[in-house]
């Protein structure tokens, strides 16, 4: 190769020997994997999915599996099969006692060598969002890559922000936490964290399992995901099984319970917050504020500094007494940046033209009984002094 050739004519491959036949040390996604699968004495997480893809109708490790903890490969490419992985005892046994390790185990898999899209995530940063990661913390992190205290969030850039996710950054999503209902055992969905910047593909079914488990409208997943299980026991974390037919089989104990759980939680956390503290601002530390409207309140919502919840009653009371229940299928909710549209049976209940803007991307609602739980996820963190635009 010679060195006077354009550097923007060279092929990625070309680049590195470049680099390599010129002195220079460089580290590829591969050295990274390699280095993983060193430290713990056994084969990583990406040797085990490349045994995978090489024993096709093996989908449940059975023939090549390793003594550890089982937890669940769930593939963004359809035509590939959900399969059981697992979390080798040797990698426990290298790790600090207590804790979830799955984040760790799988981080090397997410060292996939994809750079962060440019036109996405020049878009997050004008949304002060990045979806699935956090400015401020990527911002360190490429601060702490180049030996720097610190870096401006407004001046993280998208090679800046490969170069920190470069060695793999994982983002848990709880499908549903533990609980007493559950034996203190939580399942959680292990994600790539900048899946979305790297323009990775959509993962349906992950998708889909987290609408099982009671979110709607369903959350965007990108590329490859994990789904394990973790057990809470005296505060403390410890990885325990979860396999491919629990994830498989839509009538699983855990998946039954799920949406149920997952309001609770939602109930309970808001409950914690307190219901007894005065407020600068309407909606905050847990007190909710009702919303009138044809003779009864509309809707009634709260606020935190990253989330904003309304609950909207579905039938009136007389509805109620004469036994009616409200039925999934007739409702219609609408998230734009800055406006909340719900309908029921073709009906406008709810309107919203919001302070601020929220992000359309991490909204969700659950249905309790006749009441429709939604909840908007704030583009800029912040309790607002009100929820509509107007006072």
């Amino acid at each position: 190769m010679s060195d006077n050739k354009a550097d923007d004519d060279m092929t990625p491959s070309e680049r590195e020997q470049w680099l390599r036949e010129h002195g220079i040390l460089i580290e590829t996604p591969e050295d990274r994997r390699q280095a993983v699968a060193s430290a713990t004495g056994t084969d990583g997480i990406v040797q085990q999915i490349q045994r995978l893809s090489l024993n096709s109708g093996d989908a449940d490790g059975s023939e090549t599996r390793a003594e550890g903890v089982q937890f669940v490969y769930l593939p963004h490419d359809t035509s590939k099969a959900i399969s059981t992985v697992v979390l080798p005892l040797s990698v426990m046994k290298n790790m600090a006692p207590g804790g979830d390790f799955l984040p760790t185990y799988v981080k090397s898999f997410f060292a996939d060598g994809r750079t962060i899209d440019e036109g996405l995530f020049n878009e997050s940063v004008a949304k002060h969002n990045l979806v699935g990661g956090d400015l401020e913390k990527f911002a360190a992190q490429a601060a702490k890559e180049k030996g720097k205290t610190q870096t401006p969030s407004a001046k993280l850039t998208s090679n800046a922000l490969t170069n920190a996710t470069s060695s793999g950054s994982v983002e848990t999503f709880p499908l549903v936490r533990p609980a007493s209902t559950n034996q203190k055992k939580g399942v959680y969905i292990y994600l790539d964290e900048v899946g979305m910047l790297k323009n990775l593909p959509l993962n349906s079914r992950a998708s889909k399992l987290a609408g099982q488990c009671g979110f709607f409208p369903e959350p965007k997943f990108y590329g490859d995901v994990f789904v394990g299980r973790v057990e809470a026991n005296n505060f403390a974390l410890r990885n325990v099984d979860l396999k491919r037919e629990e994830i498989l089989d839509s009538t699983s104990a855990w998946l039954v319970r799920a949406p149920g759980e997952n309001l609770e939680w939602q109930q309970s956390f808001n409950d914690m917050k307190g219901a007894t503290q005065e407020s600068a601002n309407d909606g905050t530390d847990g007190v909710a504020v009702n919303v009138e409207g044809d003779g009864q309140f509309a809707y009634s919502w709260l606020q935190s500094e990253d989330e904003v919840e309304l609950t909207v009653a579905l039938l009136t009371k007389e509805e109620e007494l004469d036994g009616k229940k409200a039925t999934k299928s007739l409702i219609k909710v609408s998230f734009r940046p800055q406006k909340i549209l719900v309908k029921y049976d073709d009906n406008v209940k709810v309107e919203v033209e919001l302070y601020s803007k929220i992000d359309v991307d991490g909204c969700t609602w659950t249905l309790d009984k006749n009441n429709l739980i939604l909840t908007g996820e704030k583009a800029d963190p912040g309790n607002w002094p009100r929820l509509q635009l107007s006072a």
